[in-house]
């Protein structure tokens, strides 16, 4: 169950107001009562009301209610409490449960547990589900095929507009959407689909043939499911059609697995862009060891690349010892340069994420930064000009001033037209851009910074 969900529900289940007269049945074991009652809310009000019941109350309202409902509610559960009441249900009552879950849903829970509990659990499901378990789990779960769902609205071609919507009666109460129906030949080849609309508005004698849509937009079973989410949002359908190397239709790909993809990928992303390591699914019971040693990794080559700033500094004792003020200036132009990268580069992994500039836009994105940097440095470079002097030191000013005033307009430039490819050049690499995170842009330009500043008063002050 998505945290998101989890704060939803706590904020506005309505179902908090009528907890005593739950007990009050539960109690009296009035199972009736409960399923009548349950009736009126949603499954994901039901599982924040679930917390208030120990496991044996739990196993009791579980029972109160249709195997629909209560796989609704199980969905939606964190994964520890989704085990934990199966292990609770008698083998009747768990198998019921696993059969109806939707199948995507089925395998997200299946994929989290122990190979033998899989087995176990496979054992005592119907053989159609157990198959179709097995057959999704062959497929990596960050691909289309590891996201779809089998259960979908599917006709065969050649029926006619009333023997269609027949058959959507009798299967639709099984199926996770009925908006888009597809029709297929005798082996499964996808030939094209038809919305629910449409069928309502057709004659009930005509042929299927004659209202569906041939012009498909497909996705390929192996599709990274970035780009499936990306392909979804740019066609704007609620769902799209799976299919294989040879067009058989094998599953669909709704707007709510769009929107979990979405989620996951940003908190990916989020993480990666942070240096904070791998995402851990439940911060607060994580332990601090596993979060530390996830973090450490990154810190540890970004200490390691900072080492280099110290040598910069070592390189240019002499420099610091006569012109002292020089040193006051070092830790803001490194760190405007660092934010004025971290800024470009934000901007970029949010445009190479939606799709808005590509791997051939580069050279014009460059040129892009490069003079929006310099407008931003000439501004920043002038207030800094203007700090240096108002130092009250006894040595020549406007050397000084001119030095760090020209060192703060070159540091942002670079730093911006460094934040902007960087994400480029990982992305051509076949890397996350995200990997170019806030703190390794950072580290480059604070190394990059102290070269630039050097090299200028090596220059202007006359350092040979």
């Amino acid at each position: 169950m998505d945290k998101e969900d989890k704060g939803m529900a706590k904020e506005f289940s309505r179902m908090f107001l009528i907890l005593p007269e739950i007990k009050e049945l539960l109690s009296q074991n009035k199972k009736k009562e409960l399923k009548k009652l349950f009736y009126h809310y949603e499954p994901i009000e039901a599982v924040e009301i679930l917390k208030e019941f120990n496991l044996k109350d739990r196993v009791s309202l579980f029972s109160s209610w249709d195997v629909d409902f209560a796989a609704g509610v199980f969905e939606k559960m964190d994964k520890d409490d989704q085990v934990e009441l199966l292990g609770a249900f008698d083998e009747t009552r768990k198998g019921e449960i696993l059969d109806e879950i939707a199948p995507d849903e089925r395998v997200d829970f299946f994929e989290q547990l122990p190979e033998k509990m899989v087995t176990r659990f496979l054992a005592i499901m119907e053989k159609e589900e157990a198959q179709d378990v097995r057959e999704l789990m062959k497929y990596d779960k960050n691909t289309a095929g590891g996201r779809m769902t089998t259960d979908f609205a599917q006709i065969e071609e050649g029926i006619s507009i009333e023997e269609a919507l027949k058959t959507l009666r009798e299967t639709a109460k099984d199926l996770e959407m009925i908006y888009y129906i597809y029709v297929v030949d005798r082996r499964d080849k996808l030939l094209g689909v038809v919305s629910l609309k449409d069928l309502i508005m057709a004659e009930p004698e005509k042929k299927i043939d004659e209202v569906i849509h041939t012009k498909l937009i497909t996705i390929p079973i192996d599709m990274d499911q970035e780009i499936v989410a990306k392909r979804i949002a740019k066609y704007d359908f609620l769902a799209l059609p799976v299919v294989d190397n040879e067009q058989k239709m094998k599953g669909i790909i709704t707007v709510d697995d769009l929107i979990d993809v979405i989620r996951e990928e940003n908190t990916e992303d989020m993480y990666k862009f942070g240096a904070a390591g791998k995402h851990t699914e439940d911060y607060l019971s994580t332990k601090p060891f596993t979060i530390a040693k996830h973090r450490m990794t990154w810190l540890s080559i970004l200490v390691i690349t900072g080492f280099v700033s110290s040598i910069m500094l070592e390189r240019f004792p002499f420099t610091l010892k006569k012109w002292l003020p020089l040193a006051f200036f070092v830790p803001l132009l490194m760190g405007t340069g660092g934010n004025a990268g971290i800024q470009a580069a934000s901007v970029m992994v949010r445009s190479l994420a939606t799709g808005e500039v590509r791997l051939r836009d580069i050279w014009r994105v460059i040129k892009k930064e490069f003079l929006i940097g310099i407008m931003i440095g000439v501004g920043l470079g002038l207030l800094t000009l203007i700090r240096a002097f108002t130092l009250q030191i006894s040595s020549p000013l406007y050397p000084l001033a001119l030095t760090v005033g020209l060192t703060m307009i070159a540091t942002v430039t670079i730093a911006t037209s460094l934040g902007a490819a960087l994400p480029i050049i990982f992305e051509k690499l076949g890397l996350d851009p995200a990997v170019v995170s806030g703190p390794l842009i950072t580290t480059v330009v604070d190394i990059t910074s102290l070269l630039i500043y050097f090299e200028i008063a090596r220059r202007i002050l006359g350092f040979g």
